[in-house]
């Protein structure tokens, strides 16, 4: 459901020390009426003598009393990159909201600016702030708009003038006085509904202005503007229109398209409703927009949605109002999901978790039925559990299941059904398989949403991993530290490891996550070359960390302004076996196995870009895999999204699994559970094998237990199938495979399984050299 609230600190912002009257004009001279005694130059507005640009007193054309000052564009390839404007030095400020006003007329003018330099104690210019922007042809109108102040503003400079510009303007009645509250000002603002909406639905939305004494003049107009661009994608408003009861005026609506071009617009205009015709309006004058808001479909999604004032053509926009927060939760129950831990000790206690969720996945907490369990071997489980409110739309069970048996668990409520990934139980000497997504992001990222501890808890108790990271991009400072505390906040060894990690995505050699195995670590160093340069940085410090390539074989297709993509595949020219010892061979942009994309069948989406995991393995790198989503929606394990991180070991912990990852015995899937088991020789995948002298056979052994029937399990070895193995409708295949001729160089043998319904997974490879060959 949705919720819509308005925030209340625009107004203290504007107020700084309480609500200040309108007062006294801190301009000098504002209407250029005050000569100096050569009866040229008014006072207070000197003027230094420009390159292609004239200034001038006009006795003819002012807005009130005798004249106004008159800027000419001669020449814009003279003009220097200032705006060749009248000046005035305004302080000291007091400390008080305060608003810049200006009388403009124009002719033929192309670039025309209203501006204000913030300085401090010392003089120092700390911001520069346009007023207004404007251009053409148009007879006298005020320009206006509120001060921003910067932090430490003791003083101004106003300027009114050109920039590069032709044509010819004339300025009067200049005015920076203090402001009243907002809601005098401009206005103030109200949305409607404020009640929950269903997340997902398209609902009639209704935001009412009602104008301050500033009025909205022709040309003027409403606008709303989102506060952050990725939570922006998540809503789409439609329909609009807008009106002034009891008035004849005429607006035009636009809704701006979305930019394509990378970067996007941080803050983007969700819509601009301009006066086109009838009289212009006045304090109190209520202007309504009315349309229709389709909702975000997750409940981990805030976006502002503010209201702004521009109260004619060119005048800077005033938020009329602190943005409406508007955000979404859980809706009814609509589906069930049951993960359980995949290899426990036999006998001893193993991990169920059923979860509840709505019709888009988001967790159904107010969900309060009854669920049924069943199991295929004796587990110990209840039949039947109703939910309770601490649960929260998620419980978890403990059952103890049977060796040398894979056990299934089906839970149903109603016509909601679940089927658990296969559990095949262990010896208390084997390692585990443990699942998990580390390539995911939260809010942390510019292009993600999501509160990282929320989103942790979405991993563990929705999608029921093992293991998860937040690999946001690149945080620096007190977002590095945020990310940091929330992984260390959920990691509890035992039961859920989380790593600490980020995403590099600067460096012209392709994108890389890293992953620290302690519980803290350094954020992206400022270096010219985020790879080489950092790997030695890394070293020089001993500091213990994995950087994985991903989506190795695509680029974004998302171009930048200057035509140049966003960001290219992986560069494989750059060389790291310390460091760079796993790629993730797939997440939610499909595979990355093999060249000659697209495949559907091995799931590559993508077109060659010369960068496959397989040509990376032809040139010699020794890569484990793994598979996570990249979901940028703040949930870890998120199944549209989908794809796994699979690690076989036997310490369950940070460091446990973190030496596990470096140690490569670890595998990818497209989401599901699959379970895999690939041995050359006895050792397990990832291994690195030397044979003995006159040694030649590489003996493989493999098992595979589906989510699913399996249509076929292959065996590779340098990239070629060597054999491959039919499923035939089972969901537990086994097979062998024995090689005897010599070994005259290295080669690396990994397992592909594809299950009927396009699900898939890989194991890591192991690589076999030959005696005192080279690897």
């Amino acid at each position: 459901m949705i919720r819509l609230t308005c925030l209340n600190t625009l107004a203290a912002a504007f107020v700084l020390c309480g609500v200040a009257s309108p007062g006294e004009n801190l301009v000098k001279n504002p209407g250029f009426e005050v000569l100096m005694a050569d009866g040229k130059q008014p006072e207070a507005w000197p003027v230094t003598k420009k390159e292609g640009v004239a200034f001038a007193l006009d006795d003819k054309v002012f807005h009130s009393g005798a004249r106004s000052a008159r800027v000419e564009g001669l020449d814009p390839e003279k003009q220097d990159h200032y705006v060749q404007a009248w000046r005035q030095d305004v302080g000291p400020i007091p400390d008080a909201p305060l608003w810049v006003s200006a009388w403009v007329k124009c002719q033929d003018v192309t670039r025309g600016r209203i501006g204000v330099l913030h300085r401090d104690k010392d003089g120092q210019v700390v911001q520069n702030q346009i007023i207004a922007a404007f251009e053409g042809t148009f007879d006298w109108r005020e320009l206006t708009g509120p001060l921003n102040r910067a932090p430490g503003v003791k003083s101004l400079q106003l300027m009114v003038g050109l920039q590069k510009s032709r044509g010819t303007m004339w300025v009067d009645d200049v005015s920076v006085a203090t402001a009243a509250d907002v809601s005098v000002e401009v206005g103030r603002a109200r949305m409607t509904p404020t009640e929950p909406q269903p997340a997902g639905s398209t609902a009639p939305v209704r935001i009412e202005l009602t104008l301050g004494r500033r009025g909205l003049a022709d040309g003027g107009s409403v606008q709303m503007r989102w506060t952050a661009w990725r939570p922006a994608r998540e809503f789409r408003l439609a329909e609009l229109k807008a009106e002034c009861a009891g008035k004849t005026a005429q607006f035009e609506v636009v809704i701006p398209p979305r930019k394509t071009t990378w970067p996007p617009d941080p803050q983007p205009i969700a819509c601009v409703a301009t006066l086109k015709r009838g009289s212009p309006l006045q304090d109190g004058d209520k202007v309504v927009l009315s349309g229709k808001l389709t909702y975000t479909a997750h409940d981990n999604v805030t976006c502002g949605l503010e209201v702004l004032l521009s109260p004619s053509v060119g005048s800077a926009v005033c938020p009329v109002s602190e943005p409406f927060r508007v955000s979404a939760k859980g809706g009814p129950a609509k589906g069930l999901w049951c993960t359980a831990e995949a290899r426990p000790v036999a006998g001893q206690p193993g991990r169920v978790t059923v979860a509840v969720v709505d019709e888009h996945g988001n967790p159904a907490a107010d969900f309060r039925g009854a669920v049924k369990l069943t199991c295929n071997t004796e587990a110990g489980l209840p039949s039947s559990y109703a939910f309770t409110q601490a649960d929260a739309g998620s419980h978890e069970f403990q059952g103890r299941f049977p060796k040398d048996v894979v056990s299934r668990v089906t839970v149903t409520c109603e016509a909601m059904t679940a089927v658990s990934n296969p559990i095949l139980p262990r010896s208390d000497g084997e390692p585990a398989i443990y699942f998990g997504d580390i390539h995911s992001h939260s809010m942390l990222s510019s292009d993600a949403v999501g509160d990282p501890d929320a989103a942790y808890e979405y991993a563990r108790r929705f999608a029921g991993l093992d293991f998860a990271a937040l690999s946001d991009h690149a945080p620096r400072a007190a977002r590095w530290e945020a990310g940091v505390a929330a992984a260390n906040r959920h990691n509890k060894a035992g039961r859920f490891v989380t790593f600490v990690a980020f995403e590099s995505g600067d460096s012209p050699h392709g994108h890389r996550n890293i992953y620290y195995r302690d519980d803290t670590g350094p954020d992206l160093p400022l270096l010219k070359n985020y790879n080489e340069a950092w790997w030695q940085w890394l070293a020089e410090r001993n500091v213990r960390a994995l950087t994985l390539p991903h989506h190795p074989n695509t680029d974004s297709g998302v171009r930048l302004a200057n035509g140049n993509l966003a960001w290219g595949p992986t560069d494989w020219s750059v060389r790291n076996d310390t460091y760079q010892r796993l790629v993730e061979i797939c997440q939610t942009r499909g595979s990355f196995e093999a060249p000659g994309g697209p495949n559907p069948e091995l799931r590559i989406r993508a077109k060659d870009c010369g960068a496959s995991v397989q040509t990376a393995l032809a040139k010699g790198f020794r890569l484990g895999f793994i598979g996570s989503t990249d979901t940028h929606s703040g949930r870890p394990g998120n199944p549209a999204h989908s794809a796994r991180c699979a690690i076989l070991a036997r310490d369950f912990s940070r460091t446990g699994l973190w030496d596990a990852l470096y140690a490569r015995t670890c595998y990818a899937t497209t989401g599901k559970h699959i379970l895999v088991l690939f041995e050359v020789n006895g050792k397990p995948m990832g291994s690195e094998i030397t044979l003995a002298a006159r040694e030649t056979k590489r003996q493989i052994r493999w098992r595979v237990v589906g989510v699913g029937p399996l249509k076929r399990v292959d065996l590779l070895r340098n990239n070629g199938v060597v054999k491959s193995w039919a499923g035939e409708g089972k969901d537990d295949v086994a097979g062998e495979f024995s090689l005897a001729e010599p070994l005259a160089a290295a080669e690396w043998w990994y397992l592909r399984v594809i299950q009927d319904d396009a699900e898939m997974a890989w194991s890591s490879p192991v690589w076999v050299d030959a005696p005192g060959g080279a690897k």
